[in-house]
């Protein structure tokens, strides 16, 4: 599941977390001795888009994000600062899980394993009523299943179109375009499965 762009006013951690995936973007860039054009030619993302990124400016969804690391041949999670795990290396408490992406009063996703360098990918998704993931489907190598814990969220993969209700899940090929929208009046809880990892 992806985040959606915002326009709205940053807060200081969301600041914080624009400008540590801006220095991360450019220092990874110059690493492999690429411009902005040659990363933009790479990755499909405009070379405007990715100036404002490495300067901290823009609010990148997380597809984009995942389209500049594949570019780059980098892990998504190398863009987001870790959360110490010194000793919970299989357990992560609730208040300890590591929140993925920007800030977005719409969209939350949370690290439901201890890091990134598990061959599963295990993750909390939290969506506002209305919320939508339309202008940023995801497509990629492996196979996902999410599970509905509260509220109705509609799955669209490829042609088909799925409701799901809390109790029911899901399980697909992730390399059919897929995105999500909230058509309840609640907020959506679901956890998601996918193997190998996206981030």
């Amino acid at each position: 599941m992806a985040s959606s762009h915002s326009d709205a006013p940053q807060s200081a951690s969301a600041s914080s977390d624009l400008k540590l995936i801006g220095e991360q973007l450019h220092s990874a860039r110059l690493d492999l001795n690429l411009s902005v054009q040659a990363l933009a030619d790479a990755s499909g993302i405009s070379a405007g888009m990715i100036s404002q990124i490495e300067r901290g400016l823009a609010n990148p969804s997380i597809n984009t994000i995942s389209k500049l690391a594949s570019a780059l041949h980098l892990q998504l999670g190398i863009f987001f600062e870790p959360r110490p795990q010194a000793d919970q290396e299989i357990v992560v408490r609730k208040q300890q899980r590591r929140r993925i992406g920007i800030p977005d009063p719409n969209f939350v996703y949370e690290l439901l394993v201890p890091d990134l360098s598990r061959t599963l990918e295990f993750v909390w998704v939290e969506s506002a009523p209305g919320s939508s993931t339309e202008n940023s489907p995801f497509q990629h190598e492996g196979e996902e299943c999410g599970l509905v814990l509260q509220g109705t969220l509609e799955v669209h993969l490829g042609d088909d179109v799925f409701i799901l209700e809390a109790g029911d899940s899901i399980i697909f090929d992730s390399r059919r375009p897929h995105w999500y929208r909230n058509i309840g009046t609640e907020r959506v809880l679901s956890v998601w499965a996918i193997t190998p990892p996206t981030f």
